[in-house]
């Protein structure tokens, strides 16, 4: 048979994802197209508490300050159109004044600290490995939150930067016996096209390297998936650069098979091909091949609730029926 794709396949981790691991994850956007979808089945996540973080220094500095539950520099406070914001963390983060902003920041500092005690997988998104430099000192920012462009100067990192990097916080995450690395497919299109491959490259090679040298890293190939697996701009979005919900579904199950524990792992990729199934379905709520389906759905779904907690979700279907 011809076959018109080449299709990835990728060994499965040895250490499973349990229904009651702890899972915390840090870095890009493109991170909650893995963490995300656990959520629905209620495992326990936290995920991007700081926000969305790009470069690979930035979340290393992040987790430096979380697993020391350090205090959150206020040097690196500034303030734009009225509202304070951090160099270390997302715009989201910011607020009306100065005190409420560093109180903020340190109250979610001290909450993910905690939460880093005890977990058991630590899932890091590297983004870019352009990075921006504030002038005054030479610090690397993960934001630059709409100050002047003339108060910044853009680096690439260099691989072993990024593994010197990670070898400053490696050490402090002796509880953590799992670190998953994934390189972001999300094209930085305002870098060039030709820049984002040279970014990709670079971060691409650094997980390669720390993973040959750090004992409990692995990396999940989600760029690979995309750019080589999937190939075709009908798994994007109409902005060409994300991908859209048939290329995520496809990541997210394939992070299953690899990830989750077989007690749950085949009961998830059921219930993410029954959605799958609603989600293509001609939607019209209002007819009865439609609601029959949903109920459907909802009988089979309900029957797996022994191993998981599918409360939230069946609920989210249950809003559906008229």
């Amino acid at each position: 048979m011809t076959h018109f794709r080449t299709e990835l396949f990728i060994d499965e981790n040895p250490d499973k994802i349990a229904y009651k691991s702890k899972i915390l994850s840090i870095g890009s956007g493109f991170t909650r197209t893995i963490t995300d979808p656990l959520l629905k089945y209620n495992f326990n996540v936290l995920n991007n508490p700081y926000g969305t973080i790009y470069n690979p220094i930035s979340i290393f500095n992040l987790l430096r300050m979380t697993i020391n539950n350090s205090e959150v520099d206020q040097s690196l406070v500034t303030e734009s159109e009225g509202f304070w914001s951090h160099y270390d963390f997302h715009p989201k983060t910011k607020a009306g004044t100065r005190a409420e902003l560093i109180n903020g920041l340190q109250d979610k500092v001290e909450t993910t600290h905690e939460y880093l005690k005890n977990t058991d997988y630590l899932v890091i998104t590297l983004g870019s490995a352009f990075v921006y430099r504030l002038n005054s000192n030479n610090r690397i920012v993960a934001n630059c939150h709409r100050v002047e462009r003339n108060e910044f100067s853009k680096d690439l990192l260099t691989p072993q930067a990024i593994v010197d990097g990670f070898r400053t916080v490696y050490k402090s995450l002796n509880n953590v016996k799992n670190i998953i690395l994934v390189v972001s497919p999300v094209q930085h299109t305002k870098d060039s096209l030709t820049l984002n491959a040279v970014s990709k490259s670079v971060l691409r090679l650094a997980c390669h390297m720390i993973m040959s040298e750090f004992a409990y890293v692995k990396y999940f190939p989600a760029y690979e998936f995309l750019l080589s697996d999937l190939r075709d701009y009908r798994f994007y979005q109409k902005d060409l650069i994300h991908p859209n919900e048939l290329a995520t579904d496809y990541i997210f199950k394939k992070f299953v098979e690899s990830y989750i524990h077989p007690d749950i792992k085949d009961d998830i990729l059921s219930i993410e091909d029954l959605l799958s199934d609603m989600h293509h379905a001609p939607y019209n709520p209002q007819s009865k091949e439609y609601q029959k389906s949903l109920k459907d759905v909802m009988t089979r779904i309900d029957g797996l609730t022994d191993k998981m907690d599918l409360s939230e979700l069946l609920e989210s279907l249950k809003d559906r029926m008229i």
